[in-house]
């Protein structure tokens, strides 16, 4: 029912052909996940959404990726977000071939090699500050990070992955391969 709700909302919000940064401001502040807005817990599915856009994945809405991941993946009506370790749900139904990591050593390897990924990490030593999911994209200068702040609307750059997020906050990492239009 809250899933329906939702959807109906989330779909008449267009964002184009863009990738969304800055959940907390902007038209994504007005979709909703689970009983909030997307500005307090649907990071987990802009990283899904910036990660398919970048790696070529054409035709993956993002209120479709609220719609089907929400009974997957949600946390208590999304008052905890969603469960980063699930996120492989919408790859696997969707045909998209993944990796998920449990290491951040293993994940920036592969990171590297691929080019892009998404990363879970906790927001602080703190556990009561939560979790924070991006999307990571490996660049000539360091690593360009997609939604990396709440208000912030444009791509955060890093020169060293550790400006990203320490090895101890270090959730679940994924990535995929980019998608290639000419052999489909």
């Amino acid at each position: 029912m809250l899933e329906k709700r939702n959807y109906k909302i989330n779909s008449q919000i267009d964002f184009g052909d863009g990738l969304i940064n800055g959940q907390g401001v902007g038209k994504i502040s007005n979709c909703r996940y689970g009983l909030f807005s997307a500005g307090f817990n649907a990071c987990e599915m802009i990283a899904i959404y910036n990660l398919l856009k970048r790696s070529g994945y054409e035709g993956h809405k993002f209120a479709d990726i609220c719609r089907e991941m929400y009974r997957k993946t949600w946390a208590f009506w999304g008052v905890f977000g969603s469960n980063v370790y699930m996120l492989y749900a919408y790859f696997k139904k969707n045909g998209i071939p993944y990796k998920r990591f449990y290491k951040l050593n293993s994940f920036k390897e592969d990171l590297d090699r691929t080019g892009l990924g998404i990363l879970s990490f906790w927001n602080a030593d703190n556990l009561f500050k939560g979790i924070h999911t991006v999307c990571v994209e490996k660049t000539d200068n360091g690593y360009r990070v997609y939604n990396k702040y709440n208000k912030l609307t444009t791509p955060k750059d890093c020169e060293d992955f550790s400006e990203i997020t320490l090895p101890r906050r270090f959730l679940a990492g994924y990535t995929i391969e980019k998608n290639n239009p000419q052999n489909e």
